[in-house]
């Protein structure tokens, strides 16, 4: 009976031990748990209205995507969407699924975003480009106005002819505010110089880019800007089908063209200098939202921030750009940076949708 009852009380004491030890284990995975809530991983997505394949817009926006993962250690996501009903739909999947912050890059990305941001205070939406503001939405502009309007100033003291052309997908502020820059500075060097503004109708159709291209080609322009994502490429190609044909021999004219949003020299033998939104620009708006100094105000990246917007030129073309005219973009550039030269462009600073 003494041995029964010493085990006994031998393995009472090893359960109860037993018992201590698994509810400080609890207690410890509860501990962990909850401090595990305060550095719970960044995540950020992108929704784009086109394939990051286009060279542009949407390459552009994946770049700084990819820029975000690698130098703020975010968990990252991307999705196509191209209609409103999928835009709003991503938008609600990604703010279910805990993301940060969700992109939206471009200006129609305004709507969906305000129909979802009310029910997920804690997401961040930024859209690129827009008005629209309330207390989880935000507009990121990417003004890229001030590096147009030195492309202007290249295209206005090159031509041969006078005629320049401006290409967009679609007729929006944020590609009409591009083109008023570009002529401005066109024009600040050569008051006779005129613009053709076109537009695609869309962002995609690279046949129609070209179709227009050819026209204005046709019409004598001999520079060209487009501002159209993939659509965009169908005026590079022109450009290089004229380049190569007996009228442009005859007529000792070369059709010289420009990249918009990303440095576009590798696309095209005919880019000679591109007005370049940086990855650093996506970083920068993400460092405000991870650091927690997130305000519901419009961003604005530009020449003057850190450079996040600038010009480039294309390695192999820049040759041919005269002396006098790079020193004329360095001289405008000088006066822009300096707070001096005021570049035309339309206001975005109104809350509201800036509709056309």
């Amino acid at each position: 009976m003494i041995q029964i009852s010493y085990k006994l009380r031998n393995n009472v004491a090893i359960y109860a031990l037993h018992l201590s030890l698994f509810i400080i284990g609890l207690m410890l995975i509860g501990s962990t748990n909850l401090e595990a809530k305060g550095h719970e991983k960044f995540k950020v997505a992108m929704l784009l209205p086109g394939s990051i394949s286009d060279a542009g817009w949407n390459a552009l926006a994946y770049e700084g995507l990819k820029a975000i993962e690698k130098q703020l250690g975010a968990e990252i996501s991307h999705a196509e969407t191209r209609t409103p009903t999928d835009q709003e739909e991503q938008f609600r999947a990604y703010a279910l699924d805990g993301y940060s912050m969700v992109f939206g890059h471009g200006y129609e990305f305004q709507d969906p975003a305000k129909a979802v941001a009310p029910d997920f205070p804690e997401t961040i939406f930024i859209t690129s480009s827009g008005g629209t503001i309330t207390d989880n939405i935000s507009p990121v502009n990417f003004r890229v106005e001030q590096a147009a309007y030195l492309l202007g100033i290249i295209a206005g003291m090159m031509t041969n002819t006078n005629k320049l052309g401006v290409m967009g997908g679609q007729n929006i502020p944020s590609v009409n505010s591009t083109f008023m820059a570009f002529e401005g500075g066109a024009k600040s060097v050569n008051p006779d110089a005129e613009v053709s503004w076109v537009y695609v109708g869309n962002w995609e159709d690279i046949g129609k880019g070209k179709e227009l291209a050819l026209a204005q080609i046709s019409e004598g322009v001999d520079f060209i800007f487009p501002n159209a994502d993939a659509a965009g490429l169908g005026a590079y190609e022109a450009a290089e089908i004229f380049n190569k044909s007996e009228t442009a021999q005859k007529e000792g004219r070369m059709v010289y063209t420009f990249g918009a949003n990303r440095d576009k020299s590798d696309i095209s033998p005919t880019v000679i200098a591109n007005a370049v939104i940086t990855p650093d620009a996506f970083v920068k708006i993400a460092k405000i939202i991870k650091e927690g100094k997130f305000k519901p105000q419009i961003y604005t990246f530009n020449m003057l921030t850190d450079e996040a917007i600038t010009l480039t030129y294309s390695p192999t073309l820049k040759s041919k750009v005269p002396e006098a005219v790079q020193k004329a973009v360095e001289d405008a550039k000088a006066k822009i940076l300096a707070g001096e030269l005021k570049v035309p462009q339309i206001d975005f600073s109104e809350k509201e949708d800036d509709k056309d």
